[in-house]
């Protein structure tokens, strides 16, 4: 896993984008909201959950992901591994941003550290709305990009986040 630190601190909400794993290809009848991840996207995921299960603040309040099959899967591992509580919604389903940030805004109040596992291209146009730098963020699969944010989540909006880092699973050749 590469990391590329963006710099902040003292920051009181975080917030972790993640793009699911690599998924398996379209197959004939087969729904797009059906389709697994494929088994490289599957060892990437237990690559990256024993990742993160090294950093000891890696745990979180709150998860959102998209009901698809591969976001959900992705999704629940996460969700293990930072021992916190998933909330599954089709409306993330190859959602828009402005769908995402409706949904962040929703979050509980008193929750502090929240996950969101969807679908490019909207969890990379989030990421890079939200930041305060207007720098453009790429999530590959399994990349998560890390947002720090001072207020309540229903005053989420583009550019009051400080992004912190980017991280990415590099499979080993």
């Amino acid at each position: 896993m590469s990391f590329l630190p963006c710099g902040t601190s003292g920051i009181s909400l975080r917030l972790r984008l993640i793009r699911h794993g690599q998924a398996a290809p379209s197959q004939a009848g087969m729904l797009d909201h059906s389709r697994p991840l494929d088994n490289q996207g599957l060892r990437d995921l237990s690559h990256t959950i024993a990742e993160l299960i090294k950093k000891a603040e890696d745990n979180a309040e709150w998860l959102w992901s998209s009901s698809a099959i591969r976001t959900a899967t992705t999704a629940d591992a996460v969700a293990h591994v930072c021992n916190c509580k998933m909330q599954t919604l089709d409306e993330l389903y190859l959602a828009s941003a402005e769908t995402m940030i409706a949904t962040l805004k929703s979050t509980p109040a008193g929750v502090e550290d929240v996950i969101l596992v969807g679908h490019n291209p909207g969890i990379s146009i989030v990421a890079s709305f939200l930041n305060e730098t207007n720098i453009t963020v790429d999530l590959p699969t399994l990349g998560f990009a890390e947002l720090y944010f001072e207020g309540q989540w229903q005053d989420l909006s583009f550019s009051r986040c400080r992004l912190q880092a980017c991280y990415e699973y590099k499979s080993p050749l």
